[in-house]
């Protein structure tokens, strides 16, 4: 699957495909979301989740590397 045929599927597909194909990265707070980072093949996707309504509000797939910089501080890689 490629990113467009990812972001042309419903929300639940989405979001079933991202916890069936993807590599969790990393997770970070914005505002009242708690937001998740995923590998999925040739692209990243990210998951908004509202606590508060315990519900799943987006996931987008992109392949810009500007989205995931807010993650990159709270990715530890082990050393080699």
């Amino acid at each position: 699957m490629d990113m467009q045929e990812f972001n042309a599927l419903p929300l639940n597909e989405r979001t079933a495909s991202v916890w069936k194909l993807g590599t969790f990265l990393s997770s970070r707070t914005k505002g009242n979301y708690s937001l998740a980072l995923y590998h999925i093949g040739s692209f990243f996707s990210e998951m908004w989740y509202d606590p508060v309504e315990n519900k799943i509000m987006l996931v987008q797939a992109f392949t810009s590397r500007t989205l995931p910089e807010p993650y990159l501080e709270l990715i530890e890689l082990p050393r080699l």
